[in-house]
């Protein structure tokens, strides 16, 4: 990126005590976008990504950008970290992290020995053994 990108970001944002807010452009996702031309045609770039790039240097391939202090629009280099996509879920708030953070199933019995299934997910041993038991033998408890 040209320093011409960088000084018009740093200009466009607003500086709190913390967090450098990007007072440009910001799409749906809540992160800050730049249109930036390339010979003909023009590229939408995340500010975030750009101001990582120009003070810390390039992301390395296969991995993210995380921001540490879970704001968006914020462009703060210091406040941003390269992880995997894993952990960059694992550290939200999203279900994939609330059911990730869950140490026991609904009914108490411990993750700790949980089954895994071939998409990933988590299955008690217990209410799995329960449910099997009892599909088993619900044609005997109709009679």
């Amino acid at each position: 990126m040209t320093s011409y990108t960088v000084d018009y970001i740093i200009i466009s944002m607003i500086n709190t005590n913390d967090c450098w807010l990007y007072a440009g452009l910001i799409n749906t996702d809540g992160y800050g976008i730049i249109y930036v031309k390339d010979n003909d045609k023009y590229l939408k770039l995340r500010v975030h990504r750009i101001m990582y790039e120009a003070y810390k240097g390039e992301i390395p391939q296969g991995l993210i950008l995380d921001h540490l202090c879970r704001v968006r629009s914020c462009i703060n280099p210091n406040h941003l970290e390269t992880v995997t996509d894993k952990v960059n879920v694992l550290r939200g708030v999203g279900m994939g992290a609330l059911n990730a953070k869950k140490t026991h199933c609904k009914q108490g019995h411990s993750y700790e020995d949980a089954f895994i299934t071939k998409q990933g997910y988590r299955k008690c041993r217990q209410c799995m053994r329960k449910w099997r038991y009892n599909n088993r033998h619900k044609d005997s408890k109709r009679l």
